[in-house]
């Protein structure tokens, strides 16, 4: 999942720190140039606003492009059922 994450300033190691206190395997991966992050968590993106939220980050979900999805290929991610 990917986030805009206002003010990031390269803080991307306390937000991981901070979203694996809900999920001990999260894992993020940051552009502080850019002010976003990308998340593989258990969490849902609502989960994940709510953490950075209470932790003082404004964060919003980024709407990111689709795949073609081919039904019964390596692409699919469970994300449409």
């Amino acid at each position: 999942m990917l986030f805009q994450v206002k003010d990031l300033a390269g803080d991307t190691g306390a937000i991981a720190a901070i979203l694996r206190a809900h999920d001990a395997n999260a894992q993020v991966t940051g552009d502080p140039v850019a002010g976003q992050i990308d998340v593989a968590a258990s969490l849902t993106s609502g989960q994940v606003i709510t953490a950075l939220h209470e932790a003082g980050y404004e964060a919003v979900r980024v709407s990111e492009p689709r795949q073609i999805h081919v039904s019964g290929g390596s692409t699919c991610c469970g994300s449409c059922s």
